[in-house]
C-alpha cells in the first residue's frame, strides 16, 4: 500500500487501486524533450489535442516521435481566448530553453519550427522565457482522477508566489494523479496533495529538486531517471541544475548501466526492470487490467577519479 495524500471519492478509481497495489511511481515519466504547449480554453474532449487542433499540426508533432509531446493548456477559470499562446520548452536533462508567443488562429501555428526545436535548436520565434511554469493535468474526460485530484492542486498552487500555473490535457500516468510538470526542465511530480504540491513548486522555483513526490525527469530515459533519483536520495544533492552528463548502456534485455555525473561527482548505477507484478483492474478503464513492475537497482557506485 502506498499513501496518496488525496483519495478519489470512487472506490474503484485507478489512483486508489494503484496505491492499494503498491505500484511505484518513481522513474515512470514518459520520455519527452520538446514540449509543445498550446492554449485552448476547452472544453477538451477525451481525444484532445486530437479533435481540437488542425490535423496537419497533429501529424507534424506525431512525426517527431517520442522526444516531443503536444499538450493543451488553459488558465484556471479562463474560458475565452482570442489570441492563443504557444510555448515551446526543450530540455535534454542538462541544457534547456523555452520560447513563447501568441497567434491569431491555430492555423498560424504551422509556421513554428517544430522539427528544429525537437533537435534542440532554440528558434528565433516568439520571445525567450526564463521563468519556470507548472502544468497540472485536469483532463477529466480522459481520466476522471485527473480532474478530481488535479483541480485542487491548481487551487493550492495559487498560494505560491511566482508560480505560473496552467491546467493541461493528458500528460501520462493517470494512475499517479494528481500530476504536475515543471518546465522547461520537464520534471514530473505525482501523487500530489496541496501541501506537497506547494512544497515541490517552491523548491523548484528556488532551484532545488524535491524528491518527496518526484516521478522523474522526462528528458532522461527511465533507467537514467532511476539513477538520478537514487543518487540524489543517497547523497542529498538537491540542486536542480546539478546534472552534468549521463550515458545509458543496455547490458541485457532488461538491464542498463547508467553513468551519470552530478555536482562534479561521477556515479555508476546498474538498474533492471523487475518481473511483472500482479495486474489490477479499476473503474477508469474497466475493460483492461493495469500491468506494472518495479525497478531494481543492482549496483550503485561512486567512481572516484584519482
Amino acid at each position: 500500500m502506498i499513501e496518496n495524500p488525496q483519495a478519489s471519492r470512487r472506490s474503484d478509481a485507478c489512483t486508489r487501486r494503484s496505491s492499494a497495489a503498491g505500484e511505484p511511481m518513481v522513474a515512470r515519466a514518459g520520455h519527452t524533450r520538446l514540449w509543445v504547449l498550446i492554449e485552448h480554453p476547452g472544453p477538451w474532449p477525451k481525444s484532445a489535442p486530437a479533435g481540437v487542433l488542425p490535423q496537419g499540426l497533429l501529424d507534424r508533432i506525431d512525426e517527431l516521435g517520442d522526444p516531443a509531446r503536444l499538450v493543451l493548456i488553459r488558465r484556471p477559470r479562463r474560458r475565452e481566448v482570442t489570441e492563443p499562446r504557444w510555448i515551446l520548452a526543450w530540455s535534454d536533462g542538462v541544457n534547456q530553453w523555452m520560447r513563447e508567443g501568441v497567434v491569431d488562429s491555430y492555423d498560424d501555428l504551422a509556421a513554428l519550427p517544430f522539427e528544429a526545436s525537437a533537435a534542440g535548436l532554440e528558434p528565433a520565434a516568439g520571445t525567450a522565457r526564463s521563468a519556470p511554469l507548472f502544468v497540472v493535468c485536469t483532463h477529466g474526460k480522459k481520466d476522471a482522477c485527473c480532474a478530481e485530484l488535479g483541480r485542487p492542486i491548481v487551487t493550492a498552487l495559487s498560494a505560491v508566489d511566482g508560480a505560473d500555473v496552467w491546467e493541461c490535457t493528458h500528460i501520462g500516468g493517470d494512475r499517479f494523479a494528481a500530476n504536475m510538470i515543471a518546465l522547461p526542465a520537464g520534471v514530473y511530480f505525482s501523487r500530489l496533495g496541496a501541501e506537497s504540491a506547494r512544497a515541490a513548486a517552491r523548491d523548484h522555483l528556488a532551484g532545488r529538486m524535491s524528491l518527496a513526490q518526484l516521478r522523474g525527469r522526462a528528458a532522461l530515459p527511465q533507467p537514467a531517471q532511476v539513477a538520478e533519483h537514487v543518487i540524489r536520495e543517497t547523497t542529498g544533492i538537491v540542486a536542480l541544475d546539478a546534472l552534468e552528463s549521463y550515458r545509458v548502456t543496455t547490458a541485457t534485455d532488461n538491464t542498463a548501466v547508467v553513468d551519470l555525473r552530478i555536482a562534479a561527482r561521477d556515479f555508476r548505477v546498474v538498474v533492471r526492470s523487475g518481473p511483472p507484478e500482479e495486474p489490477f483492474r479499476h473503474g477508469c478503464i474497466p475493460d483492461t487490467a493495469a500491468t506494472w513492475n518495479r525497478w531494481i537497482v543492482d549496483r550503485f557506485d561512486e567512481r572516484v577519479v584519482e
